[in-house]
């Protein structure tokens, strides 16, 4: 089972997501969006007791889940051209940043307990679905817009379905037809958090900055737009 968590630190209204995507199942895609503090009931409530082969969080992390306060290599790499206007993330060193990366330690440390065999893997859903995407196509989107904008234009030009075949070949189109349903974006988010486990798990994702201070996962390296790998 792959298991992807979009964080959120409200204790006061729904602003997490968690999608997990079981292949072997015969609903292979359940999502759910939760308050903070409901997080791990709902991980738990989904995972129903079953194995947890790989996770994918959308927030700063570690790899010996440490609490940082510096910047990182990753976040200088994508703040950088041609990424600076597509998919620039936040910084951990901000306020926000800071609240994020205690959100995702605290989230990633109590599945490391509960599974400690899981692989875990940072992940960044606008930069994996924007570096899925030509270079000039969308153009310009509001920096509030991005996810649902690069989502909506991975499911239409295709992007998403062919990553889906070759990531679950025996199970693509159950998965994508589960994934065109999504319309909560923080479900959608925590969709692509799971694919960027699955493509962890196969050995197969494309890395992004240093071990010692945390490296954001993105897709494939076949399945980035040549912008993207000419830049990575």
């Amino acid at each position: 089972m792959l298991l992807g968590v979009d964080i959120g630190y409200s204790r006061s209204r729904p602003s997490t997501g968690l999608c997990l995507i079981d292949p072997a199942a015969a609903v292979p895609l359940r999502s759910v969006h939760v308050r903070a503090s409901e997080t791990l009931r709902a991980a738990h409530a989904l995972l129903e007791g079953a194995r947890l082969v790989g996770v994918g969080i959308d927030g700063p992390l570690r790899p010996d889940l440490r609490r940082l306060r510096a910047g990182r290599e990753c976040e200088r790499r994508l703040t950088r051209a041609p990424f600076h206007l597509r998919c620039r993330p936040g910084s951990v060193t901000a306020p926000v940043g800071q609240r994020l990366h205690a959100e995702a330690t605290r989230i990633a440390r109590a599945l490391a307990r509960a599974h400690p065999a899981a692989l875990r893997v940072e992940a960044f859903p606008t930069a994996f679905l924007r570096t899925l995407l030509p270079e000039h196509r969308p153009g310009r989107v509001a920096r509030g817009d991005k996810s649902q904008v690069y989502w909506t234009c991975c499911v239409r030009d295709g992007a998403l379905a062919r990553l889906v075949a070759w990531l679950f070949p025996r199970r693509a189109a159950a998965i994508v037809s589960a994934l065109a349903e999504l319309r909560q974006r923080d479900e959608r988010a925590a969709a692509v958090c799971a694919l960027t486990a699955r493509a962890a798990v196969r050995g197969e994702d494309t890395r992004v900055g240093v071990t010692a201070d945390g490296c954001v996962s993105l897709a494939p390296r076949r399945f980035l737009a040549d912008w993207a790998r000419r830049a990575l």
